[in-house]
């Protein structure tokens, strides 16, 4: 590789790309970020979970300085956990939103401080919303449990970072997309088969990655991205080199410039030793 175009900057989507089906990060993964982090690459997680739902082993890996979280909307400087960039949802507006998700068979909930808010209704029955295994996990671990999501937004008054859905059935989904890509303001994704997520107009993980590259006095040539689903696509598109996982979706793959393995053949460590020939962990 170029030298003016060597990577010095890695943002990763975690789920269905860092992290295998089972939400787990592998030795080998873990020992080529670890050797990036050694020869000065920043590692950026760049995920649509909030603060709260990422896993510990990656916030404490030591190197790792920064998060992307909730698709964008907020980028957290771990050694403060200040939020150092944020770019969310009005909450007046979010109120509408939830207006027209009332209308539809799906759970919803609403991230801001860096955790998901969930009224009880919901959290008490998120089987009945198709979410299970490690996501059930996943999604329990970072919410905090509320009677009344309107009533607490209403009293925060704060921008929303995200709002998360999960619907019952594939019509609704399909359906509740077309409505809410008709809101100026908003941008809606996706990230697994019965989900939508919503998030400023303006607010993806590619404006993140920018904000972060212009930061760290990297030229976007020298950074490289890899994801899986939707809201990876921005991101994916803006990078010096964009990298799709092979259990990605096709509209990601189309924008890519690499197609790796999959998440659960390590095709993280696949790129970036394919795109980094220097990095080369020691193996056993």
């Amino acid at each position: 590789m170029d030298r003016k175009n060597e990577i010095r900057l890695i943002g990763l989507d975690l789920d269905g790309t860092t992290l295998t089906t089972d939400k787990v990060l592998t030795p080998r993964t873990k020992e080529v970020l670890e050797e990036c982090i050694k020869r000065g690459i920043e590692v950026l997680p760049a995920t649509g979970r909030p603060r709260a739902g990422i896993p510990d082993y990656l916030t404490r890996m030591e190197g790792i300085r920064y998060l992307i979280t909730s698709n964008g909307a907020s980028v957290i400087e771990l050694s403060t956990q200040k939020v150092i960039y944020t770019n969310g949802i009005a909450w007046e507006r979010a109120l509408e939103i939830f207006d027209i998700l009332e209308g539809y068979g799906t759970f919803y909930d609403a991230y801001m401080m860096g955790r998901g808010w969930c009224e009880g209704r919901f959290f008490d029955h998120l089987e009945d919303y198709g979410v299970e295994g490690h996501t059930l996990k996943m999604v329990r671990d970072s919410r905090t449990r509320i009677e009344d999501l309107r009533k607490w937004v209403c009293e925060k008054k704060m921008p929303i970072e995200k709002i998360n859905m999960f619907f019952k059935r594939e019509e609704d989904r399909q359906e509740a997309f077309r409505e809410l890509e008709r809101i100026p303001d908003v941008a809606v994704t996706c990230s697994l088969a019965n989900n939508l997520e919503l998030n400023h107009a303006a607010c993806n993980k590619g404006d993140a990655l920018m904000k972060m590259a212009e930061l760290l006095d990297i030229p976007m040539e020298q950074t490289m991205v890899c994801g899986d689903g939707n809201n990876d696509v921005e991101m994916i598109k803006r990078a010096g080199v964009g990298v799709a996982m092979k259990n990605g979706e096709e509209g990601v793959k189309a924008v890519a410039d690499f197609i790796t393995l999959s998440n659960d053949e390590e095709g993280v460590a696949y790129a970036i030793e394919h795109f980094c020939p220097d990095i080369r962990p020691r193996r056993q």
